[in-house]
């Protein structure tokens, strides 16, 4: 069982005036088994404290689904 499903999740931050919005998640999916242990790596301002956000529900997603199933 899956305690973390992440489907197809894309967000974008609002730009400042006058800018395009940046986006940050494109089409992001994944599943974390339940028990698992997970690591998210990479470059700074590439997304990881975005992902852990809707992960958490403090943000939500623009297009796609979070799911998070208690026991």
């Amino acid at each position: 069982m899956n305690i973390i499903e992440i489907e197809h999740v894309t967000f974008s931050y609002a730009g400042e005036e006058g800018e395009q919005p940046v986006e940050v998640l494109k089409d992001v999916s994944l599943e974390i088994e339940t028990g698992s242990f997970v690591a998210v790596l990479g470059h700074n301002g590439c997304g990881k404290s975005t992902l852990a956000k809707h992960m958490n529900a403090i943000l939500l997603p623009s297009g796609g689904n979070c799911l998070r199933r208690r026991n």
